[in-house]
C-alpha cells in the first residue's frame, strides 16, 4: 500500500513537470474617481468581470474608485507616465490637449447616437491618435454620460428667457464664452455654493446631469427644469500605453470586446437612470422642452474665439458637419 502512495504521488510529480510553470495571472489597476452606484464604475467592475471571464482568469483588473488612485488629475498624470494602468476619464483630457475641449463643448453633440457615431469614427480615431500622443492613452471604448440640463428660478422656454439669466457654469473659458454668446451671465463658482446661491438669488440658474440636480437639492432650491440636453457627456476607458504593449496583440481584441460590452452596460444603466431621475424631478419642478435650434445658432461662432489652438477647428468643424444628419 505504501509502494502504492509513493507511485501516485511520483507520477503526479511527473505530470506537474512534463505540464511546465502555471501561467501567471496578469493583473492590471483600472483607476476612477466615481463611487460603485454610478453607472461608470459599475460599467468598469463588469469589464473587470468580463475581461476575467473571457481570458479564464489569465488576466485580473483591480477597479480602484471613489478617488483610490486620487483625482481625475492624478489618475491622467499616471496615464502619462505609465504608472496608471486603466482609466476612465472625462473634460480632464483637455488638459493634456487642449483642442480636445470639445469632450465638453455645449450644444455641439445632437445626442448619443452623434456622440457614438464620431467617437467610433474617423474622427475617434484622430481623438485616439492625439491621446496617445499627448496623454500617453490608448482609447479602448466610449461611455456615455447623463448629459445636463438647465434648472433655474424661472420658466425657460426659449432662448430669449435666459438673457441676463446669472447662471452657475464650470470655470472653463469656452463654457463661459458660449453661456455668454447665449445671453446669460456665466458665473463660475464652486459646486458646494450652488445651492445656497440659488435659494439665496445670488445666481437664477446653474446645469448639470439630472442625477445631480435631484441628489443635491437643486430640485428643491429652484422651481424649474428646462429639459435642454445641452451637453451630451461621455467618458472614455483609456489603457496607458505601457499597460497596453503588456497585451499579446491576440488578447487586445478581447480587451477591446469586453470594453465595448461594458460600455453597452453603462449606456443602459444611464439611461434608466436619466428615466428614474426626470420623473423625480417632474414631481417637483415644471419641466420645459426648449428648441435648441435659437441656442446652437447663437453659439455657433464662438468656436472661432479658440481658432489658434491646434487641431480644435478641424475637429469642432468635422464634428458639426457629422451632426447634420441628426
Amino acid at each position: 500500500m505504501k509502494s502504492s502512495k509513493i507511485s501516485l504521488l511520483a507520477a503526479a510529480a511527473l505530470a506537474a513537470i512534463l505540464a511546465g510553470p502555471a501561467a501567471a495571472e496578469t493583473s492590471f489597476k483600472l483607476s476612477a474617481v466615481g463611487s460603485p452606484g454610478t453607472p461608470e464604475i459599475d460599467a468598469a467592475m463588469k469589464f473587470a468581470e468580463l475581461i476575467g471571464e473571457k481570458s479564464n482568469g489569465e488576466y485580473r483588473i483591480d477597479v480602484l474608485h471613489s478617488g483610490q488612485a486620487g483625482g481625475e488629475r492624478e489618475i491622467a498624470e499616471g496615464m502619462q507616465f505609465g504608472t496608471t494602468d486603466f482609466a476612465i476619464l472625462g473634460g480632464i483630457v483637455q488638459n493634456f490637449d487642449p483642442a480636445l475641449m470639445i469632450v465638453e463643448w455645449d450644444l455641439l453633440f445632437k445626442n448619443n447616437d452623434h456622440v457614438r457615431d464620431v467617437m467610433n469614427g474617423p474622427i475617434g480615431d484622430e481623438i485616439s491618435e492625439r491621446l496617445q500622443k499627448n496623454l500617453g492613452a490608448i482609447k479602448v471604448a466610449t461611455f456615455m454620460r447623463s448629459p445636463r440640463l438647465l434648472t433655474t428660478n424661472a420658466e425657460v422656454d426659449d432662448l430669449d428667457d435666459i438673457k441676463g439669466m446669472k447662471i452657475r457654469v464650470p470655470e472653463m473659458p469656452a463654457r463661459i464664452a458660449l453661456w455668454r454668446a447665449l445671453g446669460a451671465q456665466p458665473t463660475p463658482m464652486a459646486f458646494p455654493e450652488v445651492v445656497p446661491a440659488l435659494q439665496l438669488g445670488t445666481i437664477d440658474g446653474q446645469e448639470n446631469p439630472i442625477g445631480l440636480i435631484t441628489s443635491t437639492g437643486i430640485d428643491e432650491a429652484v422651481d424649474y427644469l428646462a429639459d435642454t440636453k445641452h451637453l451630451y457627456g461621455f467618458m472614455l476607458l483609456l489603457s496607458s500605453e505601457s499597460a497596453w504593449d503588456r497585451i499579446p496583440a491576440e488578447d487586445q481584441a478581447m480587451f477591446k470586446e469586453a470594453a465595448a460590452e461594458a460600455a453597452a452596460y453603462n449606456d443602459e444603466l444611464v439611461e434608466q437612470s436619466n428615466e428614474k431621475g426626470m420623473e423625480k424631478a417632474a414631481a417637483k419642478m415644471t419641466v420645459t422642452q426648449p428648441d435648441l435650434e435659437a441656442w446652437r445658432a447663437a453659439t455657433a461662432d464662438v468656436y472661432k474665439q479658440f481658432e489658434t489652438v491646434e487641431g480644435f477647428s478641424d475637429l469642432y468643424n468635422r464634428i458639426v458637419e457629422a451632426g447634420q444628419k441628426y
